[in-house]
């Protein structure tokens, strides 16, 4: 396996690759992808819609299934579950709106 290694040229260790990694990155000019492409909720449009429309299909459906758990298995554990998925989808709707 060494002897595979030191024909492709690879690191014999775990430290050489992370320091050629972390020098190849330092002296690295190139922008990252991070910085080049858009999130797609930050581009507006249609994409951001799509994203709205999602979290409220979202909150809608675990407010039902919470309803759904609640009166027909009686289970408040189950309900409570879906409730909190629910208001966690509402808490970051509105913290999107309020970021905008």
């Amino acid at each position: 396996m060494n002897k595979a290694l030191r024909l492709s040229g690879a690191p014999l260790r775990i430290s050489d690759a992370l320091r050629l990694t972390q020098a190849q990155s330092v002296g690295s000019s190139l922008p990252t992808a991070a910085s080049r492409f858009a999130h797609r909720a930050d581009a507006g449009g249609a994409a951001a819609a799509s994203d709205l429309l999602t979290k409220l299909a979202v909150v809608l459906l675990s407010g039902v299934n919470a309803v759904m758990w609640e009166v027909y298995t009686e289970s408040r554990l189950m309900a409570s579950v879906w409730a909190v998925i629910a208001i966690g989808f509402l808490v970051w709707m509105k913290r999107d709106v309020a970021r905008r």
